[in-house]
């Protein structure tokens, strides 16, 4: 009986653990993979998360240039364009406001600046201006005599441009959206 004790002793001293160092490897690998995988969801939480706040912001600025357009109707010919979201040609060298492409948030709620639509859930209250655009058609041809169809065009109205331009932010005010229509009437 005493050899067959000797041998168990024997057997158990040559384990070392390496079961152990085996699994806590195994333990720590599965770790780095959780880890991984929950900043990735994170990560893609947040850009889904932004993704929502642009969309947001652009359709708050689709239905802004919506109503700007349907305003256009409404301005005369003799409405002052020099102000109050009503302007001249923001493009031309002789503008005295910049063109709307340099303009930051700052600009779009300055005081007479722009025009303020209905407030829309979740966006806040978009904002638009309307331009008149200087481009002189119909008289052009035929102004001095040289042109085909002499006096021909004299009977044409003259057709009028607008340069609709709309401004939103999202549900954070870094997710901004511009949108730009242009609109011709015929008076």
């Amino acid at each position: 009986m005493k050899s067959h004790l000797f041998i168990k002793q024997c057997a158990l001293k040559k384990e070392r653990g390496a079961v152990l160092i085996v699994g806590l490897i195994m333990v720590l690998l599965i770790t780095i993979v959780g880890l991984a995988a929950v900043r990735g969801s994170g990560m893609q939480e947040i850009m889904a998360g932004n993704m929502r706040d642009m969309n947001l912001s652009f359709q708050g600025a689709e239905a802004g240039l919506r109503v700007g357009e349907s305003t256009i109707n409404s301005v005369s010919k003799t409405s002052a364009f020099n102000g109050d979201g009503l302007w001249t040609d923001l493009q031309l060298p002789t503008s005295t406001k910049a063109p709307i492409q340099d303009w930051d948030a700052d600009d779009w709620v300055a005081e007479g600046s722009s025009i303020a639509a209905p407030e829309i859930e979740q966006v806040g209250t978009p904002r638009y201006v309307i331009e008149r655009i200087i481009t002189p058609i119909g008289k052009i041809a035929g102004a001095d005599s040289s042109g085909i169809g002499v006096g021909s065009m004299e009977d044409v109205p003259e057709p009028e441009f607008f340069r609709v331009s709309s401004y939103s932010t999202g549900i954070s005010s870094t997710a901004e959206a511009v949108v730009q229509s242009t609109y011709k009437t015929l008076n």
